[in-house]
């Protein structure tokens, strides 16, 4: 998916149950775990693309959904961002110091932090967001498992 403003943002998505996490860790790993092919290869993907962009932009022409021609001298395509979105760490991980979830945000944290090329985020920090952009305040912690949570009253 390629989102346009006045610059150019690539979107790749994945599923909301996508697992960014192999079930069993490897064992010659310290205080890290393994991630799932599918989580690789969208990052590997997303890589690819923002190459490929990089390279072909000028020579292609972009249509919106309407079948229209959009004229690229309004946005700008430099160094485009790249968003990967995949998975909920609400469900795969959640937040809690004395488990091995606690391995597993570390680990995803250290790797998005430390790449440069490629924001990745889940569905339900993207729902977080949004919350906080629509409503103007903090969701509550446990909004994921409180069953009587309504989004509008």
């Amino acid at each position: 998916m390629l989102g346009v403003s006045d610059f150019t943002t690539l979107i790749e998505l994945k599923h909301d149950k996508t697992q960014i996490f192999k079930k069993e860790r490897t064992k010659g790993r310290a205080n890290t775990w393994d991630f799932t092919p599918d989580f690789i290869e969208g990052v590997s993907q997303c890589l690819g693309q923002k190459f490929a962009l990089d390279r072909s932009y000028k020579m292609k022409d972009f249509v919106n959904d309407q079948r229209k021609m959009l004229d690229k001298n309004l946005t700008l395509t430099i160094d485009p961002k790249t968003v990967f979105i995949i998975g909920n760490r609400k469900v795969e991980f959640p937040h809690d110091l004395d488990s091995i979830h606690h391995f597993k945000s570390q680990t995803f944290e250290l790797f998005r932090r430390n790449n440069r090329n490629v924001d990745i985020v889940t569905f339900d920090e993207l729902f977080e967001r949004a919350y906080h952009t629509v409503f103007g305040d903090i969701i509550q912690q446990d909004w994921f498992t409180d069953d009587n949570f309504k989004i509008i009253e």
